[in-house]
């Protein structure tokens, strides 16, 4: 299938190839964005907080449809946990013990 305003052809190898190796340096340098933001003192914080406004821990269900949209809050938070626990899950354990040293 071609896509003329791209220029993009679905049965083209090349086009394919080339498609395929775009995202593999897009999905590198999202991860690499993420382990930088955990190195830093400030990323951690900020990474807690929104892990924090997700309601992870915390059960979802309202028995009405505000459930729903507490769902979709914790699935951002299961997103990122998972990245974090897949790419750096030294800095996890890091960061859920720096917020009890500043209390």
């Amino acid at each position: 299938m071609t896509d003329p305003a791209a220029g993009y052809d679905a049965g083209d190898r090349t086009h394919v190839s080339e498609r395929q190796k775009r995202r593999r340096l897009q999905s590198q340098r999202e991860d690499e964005d993420l382990v930088w933001l955990m190195n830093q003192r400030e990323g951690r914080r900020f990474v807690w907080r929104l892990l924090k406004s997700c309601h992870l821990y915390e059960s979802s269900f309202t028995g009405t449809s505000a459930t729903f949209f507490r769902e979709g809050e914790r699935n951002v938070g299961l997103q990122v946990l998972a990245d974090i626990t897949r790419l750096c899950p030294e800095l996890y354990a890091r960061m859920a013990g720096e917020p009890q040293k500043e209390s």
